[in-house]
């Protein structure tokens, strides 16, 4: 009998390849995107700018002392489209979906790293296809709408508790709770264990920067060696419960999305111990950060926005495309990645097989060629809803209805609750090149 599939015992033997053929673009960008401190100001939309008039495929040096070659980075709207669209040529299996690079062994953090990969995400073809098909029901409207009763509820219950306190932390009190209760919802998480994803989550955030702090560790630099233990008593902390709650659904399926994940097979076999760790991690942190982020982001924007504030309080029926535009312009999810499988050509630039391509989703968000005036914020704006935040084509975001549902039902009570709710201080936001990370967002009522 065959062994059940792991991904991350197969992508740990493929051979990356460096640039085939000559760069049609002779440009060396200002930043280099494995700082982490650059996105703690949120991501570098001047640079992607740059970029995209100088370099729209820009071929990205390899990072310090990497092992793998540099990666080609995308910031024209057409080009991710494409490299979105064409499964066969653009994997997301080959070297996954979502890391830039694979590392060297010793940068690996022996959990985290195989759980990044071992994920449907980083599937392609019928492999993707006939698990992504395992978690549809629990996105289909039906569901959803028994799901919105809900959440309507639970934004009342945040709501009156913000209203005593008048200033505080928006992230901890509000857009960091409502999107673990929806999601524990549908995982069929039970209620007492639910504040435990709200700190692996946080820690979860941090993960790119706690391996640099490893990194200093090793190299007899002066780590934070107290947040690196934490973090992966962390670590062990939320595999163990997932292992657990995980095989309890194996035995005692009920109607949840984790008993689905638990009893889900490919190619005939139950999921491998690494695909559930990585099913499990991957939930816990995708069904959180797009919507959590967006709720933060929104806030800002309206802030530094008073003009399309009024407009919406005017007009509640601009709220769909307030929440688009919102999606648009914070972009919560930074970049995708995406292997080549054969001889190929994305624009001007001929690209060899084995080549890394990395895919901006936020410069590709605001390129004026889609979106006029794209760095302004504009509720009325006729097209926001072409934004890339989401994905595209086979790998577009399974969880988008549920993130638009949530923000539709938090933004029509927040603002008829609050309607000069309002930035008060400065936001932080976590050392992350993977999400736009918002942790602290001061607000006051």
């Amino acid at each position: 009998m065959n062994q059940p599939i792991s991904i991350s015992k197969e992508v740990i033997k493929t051979q990356f390849n460096p640039n085939k053929y000559p760069l049609i673009y002779n440009y060396k960008a200002e930043i280099n995107f494995s700082d982490l401190n650059i996105f703690t100001k949120g991501p570098p939309y001047e640079h992607f700018e740059k970029m995209r008039k100088l370099a729209p495929i820009y071929f990205h040096p390899a990072f310090l002392a990497d092992v793998e070659p540099g990666f080609w980075s995308l910031t024209r709207y057409k080009d991710i489209i494409k490299v979105s669209s064409d499964p066969k040529t653009f994997s997301s299996q080959i070297g996954t979906a979502t890391l830039m690079t694979l590392g060297s062994e010793e940068r690996r953090h022996p959990k985290l790293w195989p759980s990044s990969i071992d994920h449907m995400l980083n599937l392609d073809g019928d492999l993707h296809i006939n698990l992504r098909r395992e978690h549809m029901p629990f996105f289909k409207p039906d569901y959803i709408a028994d799901l919105r009763t809900k959440v309507q509820t639970k934004v009342t219950i945040l709501l009156d508790a913000m209203e005593t306190k008048k200033e505080f932390n928006f992230v901890h009190e509000f857009s960091q709770q409502l999107p673990i209760f929806t999601l524990s919802e549908i995982l069929g998480i039970p209620d007492e264990d639910r504040p435990k994803l709200v700190t692996w989550m946080e820690f979860l955030e941090l993960a790119q920067y706690m391996q640099i702090e490893q990194l200093k560790l090793r190299a007899n630099k002066t780590p934070n060696t107290d947040m690196i233990n934490m973090f992966n008593n962390m670590v062990d902390e939320m595999f163990e419960y997932g292992r657990d709650i995980l095989n309890s659904k194996r035995k005692n399926p009920a109607n949840d999305l984790l008993s689905a994940i638990a009893n889900a097979e490919l190619e005939g076999q139950k999921l491998s111990p690494e695909f559930l760790d990585g099913s499990w991690l991957l939930i816990i942190f995708a069904g959180n950060d797009t919507t959590r982020n967006t709720l933060s982001g929104a806030i800002k924007l309206l802030t530094e926005n008073p003009d399309q504030k009024e407009k919406l309080l005017k007009n509640k029926d601009l709220m769909p495309n307030f929440l688009q535009e919102c999606i648009r312009m914070v972009s919560p999810v930074m970049h995708m990645r995406r292997t080549s499988t054969c001889e190929t050509q994305i624009g001007e630039q001929r690209i060899g097989k084995g080549e890394k391509i990395i895919m901006w989703y936020g410069a590709a968000n605001r390129d004026p060629s889609v979106f006029m005036n794209p760095n302004q914020f504009d509720i009325e704006r006729e097209n926001a809803d072409k934004h890339l935040a989401f994905g595209i084509g086979r790998h577009t975001c399974i969880g988008k209805p549920v993130a638009l549902m949530q923000l539709e039902e938090a933004y029509k009570q927040i603002l008829s609750r609050f309607p000069d709710i309002h930035m008060n201080g400065e936001w932080k936001v976590a050392p992350n090149n993977f999400v736009h990370a918002i942790q602290e967002m001061p607000v006051k009522i």
